[in-house]
């Protein structure tokens, strides 16, 4: 992969180093190991940093070669690989998207350190040459869905200097205990971990915690097993982010009996024996081709019964 750029008028004059931030949005720490890395081009000639830039120069950062240096510092001593098939919903030369299924954490913890999604995805890239799990989003366990990984540093960092030209937009569905009369509605309530816990959450005051909206529409009413089929729109990414607001109205996902032991909630998994929530859809605008980028991943078989 590689990078190019033609320096425009207002280029003229200045540093090299500064084009490379500004227009290609690439972070100091990688600029340093870019550079090191002898992977800079002007005009088709390695270069200096410090190179004054003049217009219409064509600047080139060659990627590859940055990536293939870095072949000695294998993910083996992160991660386990494990050769599992992998259900691919978009791939190119920067992005995988791919469908998690449940029961499956994204990455290792101190618990698990080779069943997750990122052991998987470590073998796969492997055999295309890539040494490094640059993981975009993540899910809960037992949340099913699209996760994005990015295939080199330079995209994963893109997707924080641009985030609000990329514009992640996720959409899920879930199913929630008990009859939502409303058909759609907004919800913002700031949401802080639960004190003497690393896990729980809850809503807070507005003063407290952080900030988090979640979109919601019902799709259907199940009024004779008492459940809501959701579709639901995130507007932040905080942690248990559905779960937690879907609480606050008075509503727990069914299977969730994380939450539904601390509230007390009996016979929430006798539908599903984990949280009914599954990552349906994501739209963005594409870190490089700046195109829109649509992905949807087909519903699991536990939720399409219920639905």
């Amino acid at each position: 992969m590689k990078i190019n750029y033609i320096a425009k008028e207002q280029d003229k004059d200045k540093k090299l180093k500064d084009i490379l931030k500004r227009r290609l949005y690439i972070s100091s720490e990688l600029l340093k190991k870019l550079k090191y890395a002898d992977t800079i081009y002007v005009n088709g000639k390695l270069t200096y940093t410090n190179y004054i830039v003049q217009e219409n120069d064509n600047i080139e950062v060659d990627l590859e070669k940055y990536i293939t240096n870095k072949k000695d510092q294998k993910f083996e001593d992160k991660f386990e690989l494990v050769d599992k098939p992998i259900d691919i919903l978009y791939e190119d030369e920067y992005l995988l998207v791919v469908n998690k299924p449940a029961n499956m954490p994204t990455h290792p913890s101190a618990d698990n350190y080779t069943n997750t999604l990122s052991n998987i995805v470590a073998s796969y890239l492997k055999k295309q040459g890539i040494y490094n799990v640059h993981i975009i989003t993540r899910l809960d366990k037992n949340t099913t869905g699209i996760c994005i990984f990015a295939k080199n540093e330079y995209i994963q960092e893109l997707f924080v200097k641009k985030k609000h030209k990329i514009n992640i937009q996720k959409e899920y569905t879930a199913i929630v205990d008990g009859i939502i009369e409303e058909d759609h509605g907004v919800i913002e309530k700031n949401i802080a971990r639960m004190d003497n816990t690393i896990l729980l959450r809850h809503t807070v005051p507005d003063t407290e915690g952080d900030y988090a909206k979640t979109e919601y529409t019902v799709l259907e009413r199940n009024k004779e097993k008492n459940y809501t089929i959701l579709n639901v729109q995130l507007h932040t990414g905080r942690t248990h982010q559905i779960r937690v607001h879907m609480i606050s109205i008075g509503h727990i996902l069914l299977g969730d009996t994380l939450y539904a032991e601390y509230y007390n909630k009996e016979n929430i998994d006798k539908l599903i024996d984990r949280q009914a929530l599954h990552a349906r859809k994501v739209t963005m605008t594409h870190p490089i081709t700046e195109e829109t980028l649509v992905v949807e991943a087909p519903l699991p078989e536990d939720m399409k019964r219920l639905m």
